[in-house]
């Protein structure tokens, strides 16, 4: 029997915590969607902070941004900050996991096609979740 790779048994975490999120309890409108793409990621994040504080939802829009172009280090960055910003709601803190775990895949498949600048960001990233 082949063992699985830690990167593959790391995508399917990710698919996982996904379809956890996507299938979790809440009210009706506060429901934040799994995102399936970097843009539909981005959107979210756009429309879920769009009422927040200009320095958080700048912040943020740097995320989108980052998520968009695939600049997989600057995402991890903004994606970072804005979960540590003061004042994030529940809505908001899930729309920053769910991107989080979408880039966290991205990364992954990055690396697995031999992507130096995904696998230097996904460095990053575990560096960033042990703070």
């Amino acid at each position: 029997m082949k063992a699985n790779s830690p990167l593959k048994t790391s995508s399917i975490l990710a698919a996982l915590a996904t379809a956890l999120m996507a299938g979790g309890c809440s009210k009706s409108g506060d429901a934040v969607p799994a995102a399936n793409t970097p843009e539909q990621a981005a959107a979210s994040l756009d429309q879920t902070f769009a009422g927040a504080p200009p320095a958080v939802r700048d912040n943020v829009a740097a995320a989108s941004d980052a998520l968009r172009r695939r600049d997989y280090e600057k995402a991890v960055v903004t994606l970072h900050q804005a979960q540590k910003a003061e004042g994030v709601t529940l809505q908001q803190g899930i729309a920053i996991h769910n991107s989080s775990v979408l880039l966290e895949g991205e990364l992954i498949k990055g690396i697995e096609r031999g992507d130096p600048r995904a696998k230097a960001a996904y460095e990053l990233l575990r560096r960033s979740k042990r703070n």
